[in-house]
């Protein structure tokens, strides 16, 4: 399933990213905001991992650039954490392919709280308060929802000439 006889299209990974970054502005009730996840980061994880000669820190640092004008954040915290998440899923991206799905949803879990981790960084830095309650909350949802990213991605670059 991980290997590809073409690479994706660029194209085909900027939409996914364009729906991932409007799946992150979708408004929720308060009470399950914490627990929506970084659907960017989702899906550039998939993508780093699946081809880290196309998706890397560079497209990491330029998405998360974007996340942080679409939803108002301090210009290049997203970036920041994004990159460093990405850096380490390219770093790891051979592992990461020939682990079982309860072993890559765990280490989704860890890339998405280290992500998390560099953002409160950053907010600790600007002086804001520490982190609220039910913070890492959206680590967990995105390692609950991390099967079903991967399947619904395997699925659309099969379906354009990827696999």
């Amino acid at each position: 399933m991980w290997r590809t006889r073409r690479t994706p299209s660029r194209i085909l990974i900027f939409a996914s990213l364009a729906a991932a970054m409007a799946m992150r502005i979708v408004p929720l009730p308060q009470d399950w905001a914490l627990w929506n996840p970084d659907w960017i980061l989702l899906v550039l994880i998939y993508w780093a991992v699946m081809v880290p000669d196309r998706v890397g820190v560079g497209t990491a640092w330029l998405t998360g650039l974007l996340a942080d004008a679409l939803t108002g954040r301090l210009l290049g915290q997203d970036a920041l954490a994004y990159s460093v998440v990405i850096y380490v899923g390219v770093r790891f991206h051979r592992r990461f392919r020939v682990y079982s799905m309860v072993q890559q949803v765990l280490a989704v879990v860890l890339l998405l709280g280290l992500g998390l981790l560099l953002t409160l960084w950053t907010r600790h830095i600007r002086g804001l308060a520490s982190a609220p309650e039910g913070y890492w909350f959206a680590a967990l949802s995105g390692g609950l929802v991390w099967p079903w990213v991967r399947v619904a991605l395997d699925g659309l670059g099969r379906r354009h000439g990827a696999a």
